[in-house]
């Protein structure tokens, strides 16, 4: 069937040159074209951000260069055809591939309402029939199999601005590029489409968890924002009060797998090691609000300075993306705090000498399988190493995490800060 919200895809930049890409990707400024996303700050209270928002098929542009958006203004709409689906009459009816066409009441190519007859076999103790499911045409027929197939008639779909702005550039029959200052924050894992609404604090410190009973009448339409982790009965909650969002520190594998069962969505996640499955588009589309985990499994304090940053924006808007990819191709939760200007002037952007890499001193956080969420102090920076094709060096860091030393590829950390005091403890 057609998702009420299908797949779009969006690109953020800082300051630079539009590039339409597919997903999310955050880059600073000055770096060259695919460098990698794990080189951003993981958190930065002042960014200067370019997002670009496209149709996920060609369509009509209405927002222009110069225009000021809302978080859901309409820039770009499209109709979305639905995927086929196949049907077996012979199977329906009883009968034999060849018989069942007969009954067919509509030719290849022909539109149907809902509930139109399709089939209609009439026999001396009465008829039976089958009727359209949904409003489509008859796009195949297989005679030798007794199969039709059905698609679903396209709908139109409105793309949102997402995120609070000015339209920078526009990319024709697709969509705008939207730059804003705004606070900026990856998390460890989550899922959900992108949704923006007013953040509620609910927990007083990082290291309180989300108390289901504070997850009332009140939170309906909000992105809520908790402490050290959240459990299956609140993530409940916040689906039967409408809740938009949960940004929490850590979960319990447990009580995520506990949720899931509870949708009866399991087939789109699993967890365990080494054998993650976050829901990607299109499934992520089907989740009641998006959920942000910034720290990892477990019972994980948020990090102090992002849970500031977090409270000091209580009841404004955000917007936040949920959607987990942790193999071929990563994909990290993303949060964008808009920044509200005041006196009609803003803050300077934070400025940046280069890229983000890990060094000596580095607090990072582990974003393989493994050690999801993990966070450590980088000790050394070991020789580089072959990578998996020929010629490819892969950079290493030897790693503290909390007594244990771990030798891991740049590609599986990110650079959450800097501590030039070792040895030390690492801190949030």
């Amino acid at each position: 069937m057609v998702e009420e919200n299908p797949p779009v895809s969006s690109g953020i930049t800082l300051g630079g040159n539009l590039r339409p890409h597919l997903g999310n990707r955050v880059q600073l400024a000055g770096l060259t074209p695919g460098s990698a996303s794990q080189y951003l700050p993981a958190m930065a209270p002042n960014l200067t951000l370019k997002v670009t928002r496209r149709l996920p098929t060609a369509g009509d542009v209405v927002a222009g260069v110069g225009h000021k958006v809302e978080s859901d203004t309409i820039i770009a709409t499209t109709r979305i055809s639905g995927q086929p689906q196949i049907f077996n009459l012979a199977e329906y009816f009883g009968v034999t591939p060849k018989e069942a066409v007969k009954f067919l009441q509509k030719d290849v190519q022909d539109t149907f309402k809902e509930d139109d007859i399709i089939a209609l076999r009439k026999g001396l103790v009465g008829r039976r029939q089958y009727r359209a499911p949904f409003d489509g045409t008859l796009s195949a027929l297989d005679e030798n199999g007794g199969y039709i197939s059905l698609t679903p008639r396209a709908r139109p779909y409105n793309l949102e601005a997402y995120v609070r702005g000015m339209v920078v550039e526009v990319i024709p029959s697709y969509g705008v590029s939207i730059q804003l200052q705004a606070g900026y924050a990856r998390g460890a894992f989550g899922f959900g489409r992108e949704r923006h609404g007013l953040l509620r604090v609910l927990s007083t410190n990082p290291a309180e968890p989300l108390d289901p009973a504070s997850i009332d009448a009140r939170a309906t339409n909000f992105i809520l924002l908790g402490g050290s982790y959240v459990t299956a009965e609140s993530l409940r909650r916040a689906v039967e009060l409408k809740v938009r969002g949960i940004i929490a520190g850590s979960i319990h594998e447990e009580e995520l797998t506990k949720f899931l069962e509870y949708r009866r969505r399991s087939q789109f996640y699993r967890v365990g090691l080494n054998n993650w499955r976050f829901p990607a588009e299109p499934s992520s589309q089907e989740s009641p609000f998006t959920l942000v985990i910034t720290e990892g499994f477990g019972i994980r304090p948020m990090a102090n300075r992002l849970f500031e940053m977090l409270v000091g924006h209580d009841g404004e808007e955000l917007s936040l993306n949920g959607q987990t990819q942790l193999r071929r191709g990563l994909q990290k939760p993303e949060i964008i705090i808009p920044l509200v200007t005041t006196g009609g002037a803003n803050r300077p952007a934070a400025r940046f000498e280069g890229p983000l890499v890990p060094r000596v001193g580095s607090v990072v956080r582990l974003i393989n399988p493994t050690y999801l969420g993990a966070v450590g102090q980088v000790v050394s920076l070991p020789a580089s190493r072959r990578g998996i094709h020929p010629g490819q060096l892969e950079r290493l860091a030897k790693v503290d995490v909390q007594g244990t030393t771990l030798v891991l590829p740049f590609a599986d950390i990110e650079v959450l800060g800097q501590n030039d005091a070792l040895p030390g403890a690492v801190s949030g």
